[in-house]
């Protein structure tokens, strides 16, 4: 499973983020960010990596509140390489500048958001990594992201009416947690139907000691036309 949760900047509602908080507030675009697959030599940038792994620690450590136990992180630098190097995550970036807070990178790029796309089979791939740096709340870099997603999956898979995007939701079964009521209902908007749910304990036994309680995974699929 590699679980879809969009956090920090995807609107699952007009007005809220994905892998984000509650609500937005509108904030002006002051570059249009570029999308694509980037090559793998972007795994040796130290500064690329790690600020796109700090961007989807935080926005799934705010998102996951109250699922996981404190201190659980989602993702490594290593792990994030080695996506990377697989070319398997989509990422949104602007030209680095000489203000960007983060250490230089080497690729001269500055990543804004990520979203996974795992091929497993001739029609079907599987959505994951779903994360907008908090910066980009509001400007639309979370939906634009996985509506590459989804056309990348249509171009790649048999194209329309035949091409299934699949991604799974992470929710608590001991409490409500709003965010994940929001992400459902953005989901079934967009097309999505639920085909399952499942124990995440029982699945993931690994991770099962990192829960703060009881979880499911939701899983999702739509065909793409």
């Amino acid at each position: 499973m590699t679980q879809l949760n969009a956090a920090n900047g995807a609107s699952p509602a007009p007005s809220s983020s994905t892998n984000g908080t509650a609500s937005d507030v509108p904030a002006k675009k002051e570059q249009t960010a570029t999308i694509e697959i980037p090559p793998a030599s972007v795994a040796e940038d130290e500064a690329y990596t790690a600020t796109l792994t700090e961007i989807i620690n935080a926005a799934y450590g705010e998102t996951e509140a109250g699922i996981f136990k404190p201190g659980y992180l989602r993702t490594s630098t290593s792990d994030v390489a080695k996506f990377l190097k697989a070319g398997t995550l989509a990422v949104a970036s602007v030209p680095a500048t000489a203000s960007d807070a983060a250490p230089k990178s080497t690729s001269g790029r500055t990543p804004l958001g990520c979203i996974s796309i795992k091929k497993l089979s001739e029609n079907r791939a599987e959505l994951g990594l779903f994360a907008v740096a908090v910066s980009q709340r509001g400007n639309g870099v979370g939906r634009d992201l996985m509506t590459w997603a989804e056309r990348w999956c249509r171009d790649n898979l048999g194209g329309p009416g035949v091409a299934v995007a699949q991604l799974d939701l992470l929710v608590p079964t001991h409490f409500e947690h709003p965010f994940k009521k929001r992400l459902d209902v953005w989901y079934t908007r967009l097309g999505y139907k639920i085909v399952g749910r499942r124990d995440f304990a029982l699945d993931y036994p690994d991770l099962a000691p990192q829960l703060a309680g009881p979880t499911e995974y939701r899983m999702y699929e739509k065909t793409l036309v």
